[in-house]
Order: structure tokens, then C-alpha cells, then sequence
């Protein structure tokens, strides 16, 4: 996940304040950036008991230009484990809008999980957007998912996603697609036992509905799917 110098400069300000009898930080500062612009960034970070940290840092950056920046994090960190998370929003001088946000999540058993997410709207009605997630058991089981979206200027949308799951019982793969009309949905699934079924599903405006599947057992043979 990638964040502004912002809401570090933000996190570095505090950190230089004297600590509270509660064990909390808090700073701010205001300063001009190299482009023209002017910056204000703030942080808090509190400490407790067996190494527990909560922290917040933040920031707003006006450009030079007439852009705007917005840019949040905070993180949680102690024997149970850690998350960090943070997002931006920026506006440029044209009126276009950027978005963009994440996460990282940390389990003290070795679970982990991600993500993040981006959007981008133009003065023009256009947009571009997608996300992406995943997550890892301690037990080996993992997933992920991804996805995206676009409008253009003249209305036109367009969309897919994408799924992969897989653990000791079996593995899923899926994909969706959505564009000029027709939805459409393939999938794969295997079982620990070494069945498998393959499937194409689409519909389509002024169509109708179809569908075909597959199963297939461990030794290559097809069957009924039931």
C-alpha cells in the first residue's frame, strides 16, 4: 500500500512532542512545500501495556496549481496482532477526483490479509475504478479477489471480477465479466477428492439466459452434475 509523505511528516511531528502521563502524543505543523503550496499535517500516537500502539496521522496539501490533497492512515499493533489502513483523496484543478485506499491486517496465529481500492471520476463523467484483496490462514487456506469498472463519456460501462479460494477441501476460480449488453460467469471448482466441475453461464440483453457444465471425477470420466 502506498501512502503520501504527509501523514508521515504528520506521525514524525508527534513523535518529536513530549509524551502525556497517559502515554499519548499528540503534534501538528504547518509549512510551505517546495511546489508553493501549503501543507498541514497532524498526528497522534498512544502506547500502552505489552507493547500496544494506536496511531493516527493526517495531512491536506494545497498545491500550488489550486490541487487538493487529503491523506489519512492509522495503525493498531499488540500481541494479538496489527493493522495499518490509510486513504487520499486528491482534486485536481481540472475537477478530476482520485481516490485511493488500503490495508494490511496481521494476526498473531500468522493470518494475514490486503487490500485496496481506487477511484478516479473525470470532469467529463468518466470513470476508472478497481479493488483488490487477499488473505492467507495460518492453516495454508487463502483467497483473493480483484475487480474493475470503467464508464466512459458517453455512458458505455464496462465491468469484471475475478475470485480464486483454495484450502483443504478444495479450490474455487471464478470470473465475471459485464460489457455491451451480455453478463458473463465461468467457474471452476475442485474437490479434495479430485472431482471437479467446469461452468459457463451468460446472459444477454434480448437473448435470454444460457448455461453449460462439466463434472469430471478423479480419474477423467465425466458425469451427471447434480
Amino acid at each position: 500500500m502506498r501512502l503520501s509523505i504527509v501523514p508521515l511528516l504528520g506521525l514524525a511531528c508527534l513523535l518529536a512532542s513530549p509524551p502525556s502521563p497517559a502515554g499519548v502524543r499528540h503534534g501538528a505543523s504547518v509549512h510551505r512545500t517546495h511546489a508553493g503550496g501549503i501543507a498541514r499535517t497532524h498526528g497522534t500516537l498512544a502506547t500502552g501495556p505489552d507493547g500496544r500502539r494506536a496511531w493516527h496521522a493526517g495531512g491536506t496539501t494545497v498545491g500550488g496549481d489550486g490541487s487538493v490533497s487529503h491523506v489519512r492512515a492509522g495503525g493498531v499493533s499488540g500481541p494479538d496482532g496489527r493493522a495499518v489502513g490509510g486513504r487520499r483523496t486528491t482534486v485536481g484543478n481540472d475537477g478530476t477526483i482520485a481516490r485511493r485506499s488500503g490495508y494490511v491486517v496481521q494476526g498473531a496465529n500468522g493470518g494475514t490479509m490486503q487490500g485496496g481500492r481506487r477511484v478516479q471520476r473525470g470532469p467529463d463523467g468518466t470513470l476508472q475504478a478497481g479493488y483488490a484483496a487477499s488473505g492467507q490462514r495460518a492453516d495454508g487456506g487463502s483467497y483473493s479477489r480483484s475487480g474493475s469498472r470503467t464508464r466512459t463519456a458517453d455512458g458505455e460501462r464496462m465491468a469484471s471480477r475475478q475470485t480464486l479460494a483454495s484450502g483443504a477441501r478444495g479450490s474455487y476460480q471464478g470470473s465475471t465479466t459485464r460489457a455491451g449488453g451480455t453478463l458473463s460467469h465461468d467457474s471452476s471448482i475442485s474437490g479434495a477428492t479430485g472431482n471437479s466441475y467446469q461452468g459457463q453461464t451468460s446472459y444477454t440483453r434480448g437473448e435470454g439466459l444460457s448455461h453449460t457444465g462439466t463434472c469430471t471425477d478423479a480419474q477423467g470420466h465425466t458425469f451427471d452434475c447434480r
